[in-house]
């Protein structure tokens, strides 16, 4: 579960800035409140807001940590033009900071980390409790000079006094993050910093405008719970699809290029698990290229539809509409978050898929009770602002400031009755999240009139 998240002095987030699924007193949709050691926490939570307003910019932040974290290891060059750039000064000499709070294996952490010109200032990881912090490090820097803490009592042994100085001095390089640094190479030693890693690495699923899943028709064949969830949920979503196959053929019926075969062969026997996935480029159509028994194998999926007699016709992937292959994307995330201990954040989840679709999906989500997973997204679609579907403390708002700086609030801070219209609300602009528009006379529109 993801508990909050903190951005200071980055893309439009000036000052703190604090995302988080607290929950307010409301008994509305009960089902979604889980106790998480003492602290009880939301499953769901949309972010509405204009163009412009910084709602992608807080999953866009959270992104960031995470690529540090699992794929980098350390800061990515020239995050410095990163920050927040509408003060005064040309260039900010502020920090960057980004924080993090979420619950993995019975336990929940406090990840931390500020930075400024490649080099990381502080950062921190420690086990939160209800009444207090448990340290598990605290890394600085001042002077020039690196210094590291870590859990009470680790010092106490020779052999790990000598570590830690040697680890400030020498062996931790300034734009390095010491949580991926130990993760890689002091796993055995370092238990509380591995369940961290797993969470930014396995349990947290960031999915973009976009994003495609990749390797969907290799997922769906060597998966039967998620072909099965696959083909009940397009077929009750009324999308003309009655079920989805992944059709399997030898590479050598796919394509005649010799050397191209032989290539591909070669590349996929140094990584037997490896998978190679080719994008037709006028349809996005996607054929997975899989290494099996000394063969390739593409695999590729197929819809059925039903025509006039009730007899099947197949189709590719490639010539259903931009919302069906969408919500096919989707598949993994949904199946996941119905099933699975993870966290999606989507952005503009409601992207070319139509709004009465996009409600249903959501519907289906917030009514099942027994839903294992945590769904945030950003979103345009109105139509959610329904109390049958989201609580006003799972509803959140982004708007910039005069100055340009984003803000983020909840619906939960205005008085909202349990019967009240939010849609009808929001988009009166009586919670802000809209956008500001000029008076279209204003543009002098009225000078480019057709006259009869």
């Amino acid at each position: 579960m993801l508990i909050r998240f903190v951005a200071k002095n980055i893309y439009s987030f000036r000052e703190e800035t604090e995302f988080n699924l607290f929950p307010n007193k409301t008994q509305r949709l009960s089902h979604h409140r889980i106790t998480k050691n003492e602290i009880e926490v939301l499953r769901l939570s949309a972010i509405y807001g204009a163009n412009g307003s910084g709602k992608s910019n807080l999953i866009k932040s959270i992104s960031l940590l995470e690529s540090m974290v699992v794929d980098d290891g350390k800061l990515p060059k020239d995050l410095d033009h990163s920050k927040f750039r509408l003060k005064s000064e040309k260039i900010s000499n502020d920090p960057i900071s980004l924080g993090i709070e979420f619950y993995i294996h019975s336990k929940i952490y406090y990840y931390s980390i500020t930075f400024h010109q490649n080099t990381i200032l502080n950062e921190y990881l420690a086990e939160s409790k209800k009444d207090k912090d448990i340290l598990i490090f605290d890394r600085n820097l001042e002077n020039d000079v690196q210094s590291i803490s870590f859990f009470e009592g680790y010092i106490n042994n020779e052999k790990n006094k000598l570590f830690v100085d040697v680890l400030a001095e020498k062996l931790l390089q300034k734009n390095e993050l010491l949580i991926s640094f130990l993760n890689s190479k002091y796993k055995d030693e370092f238990v509380d910093v591995v369940n961290a890693f797993k969470w930014f690495d396995e349990i947290l699923v960031i999915i973009k405008p976009d994003a495609k899943p990749g390797a969907i028709a290799h997922m769906l064949d060597t998966d039967n719970e998620l072909n099965t969830f696959a083909n009940n949920l397009i077929s009750s979503l009324n999308t003309g699809i009655s079920k989805i196959n992944v059709v399997k053929t030898k590479f050598e019926e796919f394509t005649t290029d010799k050397k191209k075969i032989q290539i591909l062969k070669d590349d996929l026997r140094k990584e037997p698990n490896g998978l190679s996935i080719m994008t037709h480029s006028e349809t996005g159509e996607e054929a997975t290229l899989v290494y099996e028994n000394d063969e390739i194998f593409v695999k590729r999926l197929i819809t059925t539809h039903l025509n006039d007699k009730g007899e099947e016709v197949e189709f590719s992937v490639g010539m259903e509409s931009d919302g069906t292959k969408r919500l096919i994307d989707y598949i993994p995330a949904l199946n996941g978050i119905i099933n699975d201990d993870s966290v999606y954040l989507i952005d503009e989840i409601e992207r070319s898929i139509h709004p009465i679709m996009i409600k249903e999906i959501i519907s289906k989500i917030s009514l099942d009770s027994c839903a294992k997973g945590q769904l945030i997204f950003t979103t345009h679609e109105s139509s959610l602002l329904d109390q049958d579907i989201l609580r006003p403390d799972e509803i959140w708002f982004a708007q910039k400031d005069i100055d340009g700086a984003s803000k983020l609030y909840s619906l939960s801070d205005f008085n909202i009755h349990n019967t009240a219209n939010i849609e009808n609300g929001y988009l009166n602009g009586r919670y802000g999240g809209i956008p500001f528009l000029s008076n279209l006379q204003d543009l002098n529109w009225h000078k480019y009139e057709i006259l009869d």
